[in-house]
């Protein structure tokens, strides 16, 4: 028996706030304009707001919110983010690639000059490639899209993204992009999703967010483990009262279009300022052919799934393929799918099989089906009242 110090309770400092695997706040990187004439190249990591609200020379991004939509996002975010409750789940640092200020081209000359936003597409193609280096990030944010953009420039770049995404996700690390559009209306968010358009946007890994108090979202978003509905918990820093101006109608038309947005919800006499439902812009498909990962409960719940079984399945990688290593193989799996089955997270009839296949003598393959739990959205309550009874009984 070892017991060598007497009865205390003891504390110790912790580096910074730590991230559990999936359980603990997702890790974004923000990749976007800042208006910078000479941004720093790379990637860069910030633990708070006060470390980015610099001059660009003292390793900042800005310092003027009003004209800075990079800096902005990030200040709404870290808002957010900030612990209320000791129990409060926050992100210890977020990573940012500053794309400096929005191209713009000139038409005509001297009083008739008209300059306009000119959206280049590589910079942020190589910033999307440059994001898949860091290997923590499971959120990306891209900031300073404006509704005055084409819409057929955007689309491009957004399924670039996507591609990028999947691409990553391959290699045992999924991510999904969030995304919004400056000046936009709701009729403005509802166009991009809208498959009657020449070009719209409807994928599971992609959601768009209205632009009032985006970097909240996003926080909002992040701070929400991934077997939770992200529209469970209150916003920490926003005024309750503030988002009642849709009628039912409108919300239920935004939703429907695969919009994320903040509402205020009614309960008896409390309001509950939340957003309203994690939808990736494929929610906005005919909803009889919508796919099963349109909400984001289902796609972030999936995710995590993916990461932990392919770290297991890694270990195979280059071992032997005997007959006793394949049923360690499968068991691991078989550990995953019942840990995630019995915490609540996953639904019976979740099922990974390890298979040799019968083509090639050096692939496995792993097939089955994920079945993620799903969230209440609808409670029906109605009561019936009768005459009172004549008599107490006792």
């Amino acid at each position: 028996m070892s017991i060598e110090e007497t009865p205390k309770v003891r504390y110790y400092e912790a580096d910074s706030n730590p991230t559990l695997n999936g359980e603990g706040a997702q890790i974004p990187i923000f990749i976007g304009y800042s208006g910078n004439a000479s941004p720093k190249p790379g990637i860069q990591k910030f633990k708070n707001f006060k470390a980015l609200n610099k001059d660009v020379a003292y390793d900042g991004i800005g310092t003027t919110p009003e004209t800075n939509p990079l800096l902005k996002t990030l200040k709404e975010f870290f808002q957010e983010a900030r612990k209320v409750t000791s129990d409060d789940i926050t992100v210890p640092y977020v990573y940012v690639i500053d794309l400096g200020a929005v191209p713009t081209t000139t038409a005509g000359e001297g009083d008739n000059a008209v300059t306009s936003r000119s959206i280049q597409t590589d910079p942020w193609l190589q910033a999307m490639d440059l994001a898949k280096s860091k290997r923590d990030v499971q959120v990306e944010v891209y900031v300073g899209l404006s509704k005055d953009d084409p819409i057929a420039t955007v689309v491009g770049l957004i399924d670039s993204a996507c591609s990028c995404i999947v691409e990553d996700s391959q290699i045992g690390n999924p991510r999904i992009a969030y995304i919004t559009f400056e000046g936009a209306t709701d009729e403005n968010l509802k166009l991009y999703t809208d498959d009657t358009q020449e070009n719209d946007i409807q994928k599971s890994r992609v959601g768009i967010i209205e632009p009032s108090e985006f970097g909240k979202t996003v926080a909002n978003i992040c701070c929400t483990p991934y077997y939770e509905e992200v529209g469970y918990s209150d916003f920490r820093s926003i005024q309750s009262g503030t988002y009642n101006k849709r009628t039912p109608e409108e919300m239920d038309e935004l939703q429907s279009a695969g919009i994320i947005f903040i509402a205020d919800e009614l309960a008896g006499s409390e309001i509950h300022t939340r957003i309203n439902l994690g939808v990736s812009t494929a929610f906005a498909t005919n909803s009889d052919s919508r796919p099963e990962d349109a909400l984001l409960h289902a796609r972030r719940n999936v995710d995590q799934l993916i990461r932990e079984v392919y770290a297991v399945l890694y270990k195979q990688l280059k071992r032997n393929e005997t007959e006793i290593n394949l049923s360690y193989l499968q068991t691991d799996v078989d550990v995953v799918v019942e840990n995630k089955i019995s915490a609540g997270y996953m639904m019976p009839g979740t099922e990974l099989k390890v298979t040799e296949s019968g083509t090639n003598p050096y692939d496995l393959k792993v097939e089955g089906v994920a079945v993620p739990v799903n969230a209440t959205l609808i409670i029906g309550f109605s009561l019936f009242i009768e005459s009172p009874n004549t008599t107490i009984g006792r």
